[in-house]
């Protein structure tokens, strides 16, 4: 019996989740400052549309971070401090905010890594078109995923009002599952997305492996969109147990719901930290191939490297001489 109280009364803010929320930004902010730093320091350079992108997410994900420990301080942090039926309200209202940030987030770094590869491949035509084809697919999805959040419950209103007795207009969760698997479809797309112009680059097999290394730094991000999934459709699926305290079992999805933004930033900032490492003869071997794969002449590439010193930039590929 006092094991059920203790679960009845535990809250879905914990210390855990408390710590993540409050840590991750933090390193996350190091990072964008760091990759800041890069840009305008060491190449003399200026922050780009990429740069302000992830910084965008970076904003967000504090947002996030700032939703989740409001929830804490108002509905307790390990165990409820507040009547059942406001926890409720709290707990629920706390996740339908935290999607919108989730979502903004999510859209944004995905924006930011392929305005990345816009500038760096930015001489191949076809590649800038499919980049602005998947930047098009991802705002619709982004915009669309907003619109059914905010009108999800019958009335709209009712899931900053009274969310623990809306009605949602659809089924909200297995929406939310699809919505989550289709992000990870788009990261890996987005993973992908460099393969084809490094296959063309005219280095050896050991520098294209290289280079490729640093575009995959961000794998991680998929690994953990994959476990946040996981954990998701786990508590959705122990919702359906109304003999327990429903929302203590979201807590390990909000964690790694705190985690894979986060970290997404971090990762989308790991490839712009060349100009730093410079004196490392390996990087330096593979920043050089980034330079110039194809050659070209003299002049041109004296050229090349003066405009991409100056905007901190170095694009990974050139038409062939003809």
């Amino acid at each position: 019996m006092a094991d059920s109280d203790s679960e009845m009364s535990r809250a879905f803010v914990d210390t855990s989740l408390l710590g993540v929320a409050i840590s991750l930004p933090i390193i996350a902010s190091a990072a964008v400052g760091l990759r800041f730093y890069a840009r305008t320091s060491k190449v003399k350079g200026m922050l780009k549309i990429d740069d302000w992108a992830v910084f965008i997410t970076l904003i967000v994900c504090w947002g996030h971070s700032i939703n989740t420990i409001v929830a804490g301080a108002i509905g307790g942090v390990n165990t409820i401090t507040i009547p059942p039926r406001e926890y409720a309200n709290v707990a629920l209202r706390t996740l339908w905010i935290s999607t919108f940030f989730l979502i903004t987030a999510l859209y944004s770094v995905k924006i930011s890594i392929l305005s990345f590869y816009y500038i760096i491949f930015s001489v191949n035509y076809r590649f800038k078109q499919a980049c602005i084809f998947m930047m098009c697919v991802l705002t619709l999805w982004w915009v669309s995923a907003l619109i059914l959040v905010f009108l999800s419950t019958d009335p709209f209103d009712a899931a900053w009002k009274n969310a623990a007795s809306a009605k949602h207009r659809f089924d909200f969760n297995a929406w939310y599952i699809s919505y989550s698997a289709l992000s990870i479809f788009f990261d890996l797309a987005i993973l992908c997305f460099p393969i084809p112009m490094i296959k063309s680059l005219q280095v050896n097999t050991k520098q294209k492996i290289s280079i490729l290394g640093i575009f995959w730094l961000g794998g991680f991000v998929c690994v953990s969109a994959i476990i946040r999934f996981v954990f998701l459709y786990n508590s959705i699926y122990r919702l359906t147990d109304y003999g327990k305290n429903q929302y203590s079992n979201i807590t390990t999805a909000f964690i790694w719901a705190e985690v894979e933004p986060n970290t997404s930033v971090v990762a989308a900032c790991l490839p712009t930290y060349g100009p730093l490492f410079k004196e490392n003869k390996l990087f330096t071997r593979v920043y050089r191939s980034l330079r110039s794969p194809f050659g070209g002449s003299k002049d041109s590439r004296s050229a090349e490297k003066a405009d991409t010193r100056a905007s901190g930039y170095y694009p990974l590929s050139r038409e062939a001489p003809s």
